[in-house]
């Protein structure tokens, strides 16, 4: 094997798009670079990309790395305008939207007739893009991610046509995605997916998923070489943690970052944060929310707590909430919780050595990564005496000056580097 390998990267998801989505294969680029490889990432121009919210500052992780961008038919952007006359305001993230009858006609629309999802109008100008760039340099290995999952069609044209060793990378399900349940769909639409789906799993050479044993068990149904599944989780960056600085508080903080909606498992947190009343009882206690959080639950917490929402924050800015936590927050999908889904940013809060609470009904996954923080644990529909308990000791510890982080140097096996060493040991699997 070549000691410098091409790696050809087709993401939907690239800087300057925020989110979570985009950072796993920004870090696994930025460090296959490091170890002295040659990542190349074909995305789409930010021009044309329905990016629901962008972070420039992610641009300076990725400024050495060979980048084609491509134009893009995508109808969200339209949906977005019509919806909210921006053409960005109202593209959905981790969710279809489903109250209006607006909402009601455009998912029907979406989930029947473009398939596997709305982004497939990308893969025409991706391949393009792809086929130059093999006339003209030698690839190593070729690699799709999704969501969107109608990238990795993309990736089946090119194995078919090439023969190149070709890597799957699920970060979320694809016919299991939370969203689809409970909706109409006709059988033709519901086979046509399902198909496309077997048709890449088999075909791969590879399939990397973040997702946990139950989803493993779930793919290894589908594919007929069980051996070819492998599991690399998100992890942190330390570079990025070392650097950015703790903001002082004379408040006890409880941080949440991320996406938060009613399809969270947000209800035990509620319901301990009623029973605290940090407002009535003058707790020196502020929730902080950054992220696209819903306005409805906002205002839900805030009876009973003091809440500064941050909004939509870069990812640098994410990093310092978390490091200046008390404690962290994070939420699991209610309708995912079979496949325990795993959220990126638990490593990132892992790294703080804040005491964590993940709520959560399935357990399993998660567990594996929070045993490296000794204070942090998972909360399902019967822990509210646990979190009201645990939440109350941590704050009169830290009213009495004991308040205490997780030492964090027992994490070097979920930072970005160790990952992506990872990643490289399952190319030099498939290219042996």
């Amino acid at each position: 094997m070549n000691s410098k390998l091409n790696i050809l990267i087709i993401t939907y998801y690239w800087p300057p798009s925020g989110g979570s989505g985009v950072q796993r294969w920004m870090y696994f680029s930025k460090y296959l670079k490091k170890m002295g490889h040659n990542p190349i990432v074909v995305t789409v121009d930010e021009k044309y990309a329905s990016y629901n919210q962008k972070d420039y500052s992610l641009l300076n992780e990725i400024d050495n790395i060979e980048t084609y961008k491509t134009k893009s038919f995508d109808l969200l952007k339209l949906y977005s305008f019509i919806k909210s006359g921006n053409t960005t305001k109202s593209i959905p993230q981790s969710y279809i939207p489903n109250k209006s009858f607006f909402d009601k006609f455009t998912s029907f629309i979406r989930l029947n007739f473009f398939i596997p999802d709305s982004r497939v109008g990308w893969n025409k100008y991706a391949y393009k893009k792809v086929i130059n760039i093999i006339s003209n340099k030698k690839i190593d290995c070729l690699i799709t991610t999704g969501p969107p999952h109608s990238t990795h069609l993309v990736g089946l044209k090119i194995k078919n046509k090439y023969k190149l060793k070709w890597i799957v990378d699920l970060r979320d399900p694809w016919t299991e995605i939370f969203y689809l349940k409970n909706r109409f769909r006709f059988p033709f639409s519901k086979q046509k997916n399902k198909k496309l789906e077997s048709e890449v799993l088999e075909n791969s050479d590879a399939i990397i998923t973040t997702v946990g044993e139950k989803y493993h068990k779930i793919l290894s149904a589908k594919v007929s070489d069980k051996e070819k599944i492998f599991k690399i989780y998100n992890g942190f960056d330390k570079s990025v943690y070392e650097k950015i600085s703790i903001n002082k508080t004379n408040q006890f903080n409880i941080v949440f970052t991320g996406v938060l909606s009613k399809n969270h498992n947000y209800k035990v947190f509620k319901d301990a944060i009623e029973l605290l009343n940090p407002k009535r009882n003058r707790l020196r206690i502020k929730l902080i929310l950054a992220g696209r959080i819903d306005m409805d639950l906002k205002n839900i917490f805030s009876k009973n707590i003091e809440i500064d929402y941050k909004g939509y924050v870069n990812h640098e800015e994410a990093i310092r909430l978390i490091k200046s936590s008390h404690l962290l927050i994070n939420f699991v999908y209610e309708n995912t919780e079979e496949t325990d889904m795993l959220s990126g940013k638990i490593t990132e809060y892992v790294a703080s050595g804040s005491p964590i609470i993940n709520f959560s009904n399935s357990s399993k996954e998660s567990e594996y990564v929070l045993k490296f923080s000794k204070k942090s644990f998972n909360a399902n529909s019967s822990s509210l005496k646990k979190v009201v308990k645990f939440i109350n000791d941590e704050y009169n510890d830290w009213i009495a000056g004991k308040y205490q982080k997780s030492p964090t140097d027992n994490i070097d096996s979920l930072s970005r580097e160790s990952l992506t060493k990872r990643l490289l040991d399952i190319i030099n699997i498939i290219n042996s």
